[in-house]
């Protein structure tokens, strides 16, 4: 049986890196971060919508197997994994509805080799068909009414919390001019020094505290549902770039892994639940309500043929 503490690492760790495997690889990540386009962040050459692994193995699982996670450039290894852990590494498993029954029922391994030479923005592809291919998904993009939170400002004279600061005005203009430039398809292999300088990826989330600067409000609601229980909409009006730092005591968010859900432990024991520190350090706050979500409905997932 997996340790808890190290069950509650790997949650942290897919969390992380789910999101981190759909940009792009490198110092691009915190550029198209900073600059909103996290839809759309695979900077520079094309990536081949056809992109598949070379070689894929999918073994069932033994009870006793230890749950592991390895991701490397062209690899992926997990171990006693189930079903949805695959496919939060290409969509955020909060807004997927439709789930079989019984999916989280079972567990498997996993190793997959990319192609020498094949883009690591590429694997994001390659899970997908790996999924498609061997596990029969079948999805569709639909928008539901759901509950949400929505993000505004906490203060009624707008003023932020002492721990979101606007960037100074220099990253302001290097920012919005790379944001025009990207939106513009400029042909960018990596951000000029200027904006590697001026924004930074979110560092530690999920463990009780981030840290990131020259990024967007939108950016950091991309964030936030890995630590609440429903998607989150910006409402705040703020369209500047800022450097923002948050420390909170993680609670037990209902997993959207298939795998039991436990407190992580804090990088600060003292600090407040996510809602207070957001009000509290921000300046901003999470009101539920309900609004329309974009979701991926889940048509067709079946068991796969083992090898």
């Amino acid at each position: 049986m997996t340790h808890p503490r190290a069950l509650r690492l790997v949650l942290a760790t897919v969390a992380a890196l789910s999101l981190t495997v759909r940009l792009a690889a490198g110092a691009i990540e915190a550029a198209a971060f900073a600059t909103g386009q996290l839809r759309n962040p695979l900077i520079g050459p094309a990536i081949d919508p056809e992109s598949r692994f070379e070689v894929v193995s999918i073994k069932r699982a033994d009870a006793s197997a230890q749950l592991q996670f390895r991701m490397t450039p062209g690899r992926l290894d997990l171990a006693a994994v189930p079903v949805r852990m695959v496919v939060a590494l290409f969509l955020p498993v909060h807004r997927v509805v439709g789930w079989p029954d019984g999916i989280d029922a079972e567990r498997y391994t996993i190793s997959a080799k990319m192609p020498d030479g094949a883009p690591q923005a590429a694997m994001q592809v390659a899970i997908r068909h790996l999924l498609e291919d061997r596990f029969q998904l079948v999805t569709h993009e639909e928008t539901r009414e759901l509950p949400i939170y929505n993000l505004v400002l906490a203060r009624g004279d707008g003023r932020l919390g002492p721990a979101l600061k606007e960037s100074s005005a220099e990253c302001q203009a290097v920012l919005r001019e790379y944001g025009e430039a990207l939106r513009g398809g400029a042909p960018t292999q990596a951000p000029p020094p200027a904006v590697a300088t001026c924004a930074s990826w979110p560092s530690r989330p999920g463990i009780g505290s981030t840290a990131f600067k020259g990024q967007s409000i939108g950016a950091f609601v991309t964030l936030l549902p890995q630590f609440v229980d429903r998607p989150v909409v910006d409402r705040t009006g703020l369209t500047r770039f800022y450097d923002l730092t948050l420390k909170w005591t993680p609670e037990a968010v209902p997993s959207s892994l298939g795998l039991p859900q436990a407190p992580l432990p804090p990088a600060d024991p003292d600090a407040p639940n996510i809602f207070t520190a957001v009000r509290e350090q921000l300046g901003l706050k999470l009101e539920p309500g309900r609004g329309p979500v974009e979701v991926t409905v889940i048509d067709r997932l079946e068991k796969p043929a083992f090898d």
